[in-house]
């Protein structure tokens, strides 16, 4: 499940938030991430936030509030939708495991800092494992985020108790302040496309992703609504003046062979599926790394054989360049034999 997240109380007006969860929901995103724990908000919070949450009640969205102690006990829980409680500074092992049996909603643990032990120690105060979900943290400052390593290890610890997890990606249209550089889990993901991370996430093994940052485009939030289970999508920047045909190839869907090249992939159908002639064009540079080329006519039976290059390929005139996903390089190193990809065009 994809979700978005907001907050009360910082640069984005109630009306633009407001406005961005209706826009969300229509596109079937039904999941908020909030937090009542931000040191930078302004006086407007508490009203805010509230407002928030009653949206969230008639639009029937998931909420998972990011909260301290202190807010928790001020705050009336039952007045609003809160399905989660994301518990920040101030709970103890013991009262996490307290509000699992007394409460209504789901506790949601931190994922990045939340260990092995500490899930034994929950366990053993009488925790209900199947009333938690584990959030992984996200970095607003550069190069502070996890590594890929590090997460895929923490995410094999709550597998194995069954408790499902979820991650954060960050938006390019509007960062979050006060330091503006993307609010990601992993640092690879900062400055990359929304769609390309998260489905880096879910090669990883993540249940839900979270964008964010306080505000995804419009663009950002249809590109993640073309995700279909078991087919990679990769955004693609069109070579100029290619033809038809080689535009029809692109628009299909597309498996990588089983027996893929050392250096590139290779798609099972192109071949079969052109349906016009592939006239020589954009053929006379070197092919470089995540260019997309298509073979062309003078290729004989290889016409119509579309690739994804991995390295850096001599000239070759008889192979057109139509375009490149080194935007999605991340995901191109992933794909495996017998893999189905599509191409998003941007």
């Amino acid at each position: 499940m994809i979700g978005i997240s907001v907050y009360a109380g910082m640069e984005n007006s109630i009306e633009e938030i407001t406005d961005y969860i209706k826009l969300a929901h229509s596109m079937g995103i039904n999941l908020l991430f909030t937090s009542a724990h931000i040191p930078e908000v302004g006086d407007n919070f508490k009203e805010d936030f509230k407002t928030i949450l009653n949206l969230c009640k008639q639009l029937n969205i998931t909420t998972i509030v990011d909260i301290s102690k202190d807010y928790f006990e001020e705050l009336d829980l039952d007045k609003y939708k809160m399905d989660y409680i994301r518990l920040d500074y101030g709970f103890t092992l013991e009262e996490a495991a307290q509000l699992t049996q007394d409460s209504r909603f789901g506790i949601s643990v931190n994922a990045t800092t939340f260990d092995r032990k500490q899930i034994e120690k929950f366990i053993e105060c009488g925790g209900k494992v199947e009333k938690i979900n584990a959030c992984h943290n996200f970095y607003p400052r550069k190069d502070t985020g996890v590594s890929t390593e590090l997460f895929v290890e923490k995410n094999k610890i709550f597998a194995e108790y069954g408790i499902k997890t979820m991650a954060f990606i960050p938006s390019s249209y509007k960062p979050r302040g006060p330091v503006h550089e993307g609010l990601p889990t992993i640092e690879c993901h900062r400055g990359t496309l929304p769609l390309v991370s998260a489905q880096h996430l879910l090669k990883l093994g993540v249940d839900h992703i979270l964008i964010g940052d306080a505000m995804a485009s419009k663009e950002e939030l249809e590109a993640i609504s073309f995700l279909e289970e078991d087919i990679t999508l990769l955004p693609i920047k069109l070579e100029e003046g290619i033809s038809q045909a080689e535009i029809s190839l692109l628009e299909e869907c597309h498996t990588n062979r089983p027996d893929p090249g050392e250096y590139v992939i290779r798609s099972q159908e192109s071949r079969v599926i052109k349906k016009e002639k592939i006239k020589a064009n954009n053929n006379m540079g070197i092919r470089k790394k995540y260019s997309v080329t298509i073979d062309n006519e003078n290729y004989d039976r290889y016409e119509g054989e579309l690739q994804i290059i991995k390295k850096d390929l001599d000239i070759d005139s008889r192979v057109n360049c139509v375009g490149s996903v080194e935007e999605a390089s991340i995901l191109v190193e992933l794909l495996e034999p017998n893999e189905r990809f599509k191409f998003y065009f941007l």
